[in-house]
């Protein structure tokens, strides 16, 4: 389509507001026809990227589900949580990641590694289907499988961090990588660091990526300290500004007497939210969030998910349970079946059924934005980035 160039009627800033407004597929729509060149250079920019971002987090919308096959081949796979409410046969859009894993969600970017523990990292937004330049990440072997892992934004210095260490880091002092967690800062000079672990005991039990909220990396981890009839849980927390660990109480104490099943960590309108099942059986799981992060006295029952004769779903929605929307439904997974399942709470209805194909998945909720990986990376490497226009030919499996 021609560039075309016009007088705008309307004040720039007025101009700025109803396109910050707007969601992601149709400013990228604008941005590909060019409808005029002073709005292409506005949606193209970082900070208007940022502030459509921080405006979207402050609404909600309903976000992007991403997933990959818990192996090293295979695709990423996204699609609109909405259109699985909506659509009895919703497209999932595939983007290639042979030999990469999820490690991360933040921002609307997923934070992709190749090899274990952590060969390279790379940055992906679904949204705009971008990829950053592979970047290496030099770290040791000598954990083994043994790691956990998060990926985050550091507001006060405008930089995305990935966060790896041992999971028995504190346990163990009689090796320099497993005495601190290395800290990959991504830039236009690239770099990592070790910085110190706490100084309280912790484990983890099989969760090892970190749920991104409100500047911190958070982790279900476990005191191994206490005997197992006891089993104490907590969050460990780590700031990605002051880059210090720290620990987090939950609304309930042991599992052995509270709970039957891993507490889930999971992000609920931009709040740490914790899941779990109860020894009642009239109550299939528990959800409660922390309406002001680092305020233990905030955490807030919000729903309890009782059980009903007939209820044509799993009874152990603990672990598979992903996301509760603004309209009260819930999405979870059927795993026995290799189903996304809506349920609507409001109703007591399931909405949908979706079959996925995959056994085992890897599964983050993104937001959709404008983020550029690339803006993030070395500028050495810039021209190398690899970057798709919106495709509106999407890819169905």
């Amino acid at each position: 389509m021609k560039d075309l160039e016009y007088e705008d009627n309307l004040p720039g800033d007025l101009i700025r507001e109803i396109l910050l407004r707007l969601p992601v597929r149709l400013l990228l729509q604008l941005r590909i026809r060019i409808v005029c060149r002073s709005w292409n250079s506005l949606i193209s920019s970082p900070e208007f990227a940022m502030h459509h971002l921080q405006r979207s987090t402050l609404t909600h919308p309903p976000p992007l589900l991403c997933w990959k096959e818990a192996a090293q081949r295979g695709d990423i796979m996204h699609c609109s949580s909405q259109s699985l409410i909506l659509d009895q046969s919703p497209t999932f859009e595939s983007h290639p990641a042979d030999e990469l894993f999820i490690d991360g969600s933040c921002n609307g970017l997923l934070c992709l590694s190749q090899g274990f523990p952590f060969e390279t990292l790379t940055l992906f937004n679904p949204s705009t289907r971008s990829v950053s330049p592979s970047v290496p990440f030099e770290c040791s072997h000598e954990c083994g499988d043994d790691v956990f892992c998060g990926f985050g934004y550091d507001n006060l210095h405008d930089q995305y961090k990935f966060v790896m260490g041992c999971t028995t880091s504190s346990l163990i002092t009689d090796s320099k990588v497993r005495s601190g967690a290395i800290v990959f800062t991504f830039g236009a000079n690239p770099f990592w660091k070790t910085v110190a672990h706490p100084v309280f005991p912790y484990d983890f039990l099989c969760t090892i990526n970190g749920i991104f909220v409100s500047g911190t990396l958070n982790w279900i981890v476990y005191d191994p300290t206490i005997d197992y009839d006891e089993l104490e849980w907590f969050v460990l927390t780590f700031d990605l500004e002051t880059e210090l660990f720290g620990r987090l109480c939950l609304p309930f104490s042991r599992t052995r007497s509270d709970v039957i099943h891993m507490p889930r960590l999971q992000l609920h309108n931009n709040c740490l939210s914790v899941c779990y099942s109860t020894p009642d059986m009239q109550i299939i799981c528990t959800l409660w969030i922390m309406k002001e992060y680092g305020v233990e006295e905030s955490w807030i029952k919000l729903i309890e998910i009782p059980f009903r004769v007939g209820m044509n779903a799993p009874c152990d929605w603990v672990a598979p349970l992903l996301y509760i929307s603004q309209d009260h439904n819930l999405f979870a997974i059927d795993e026995s079946d290799r189903k996304f399942l809506v349920y609507n709470l409001s109703k007591n209805q399931l909405v949908s059924q979706v079959a996925n194909g995959n056994n085992c998945m890897i599964i983050f909720f993104c937001h959709e934005s404008l983020v550029s990986p690339s803006h993030y990376s070395s500028p050495l490497t810039f021209n190398s980035c690899i970057a798709w226009e919106l495709d509106t030919t999407q890819h169905s499996t």
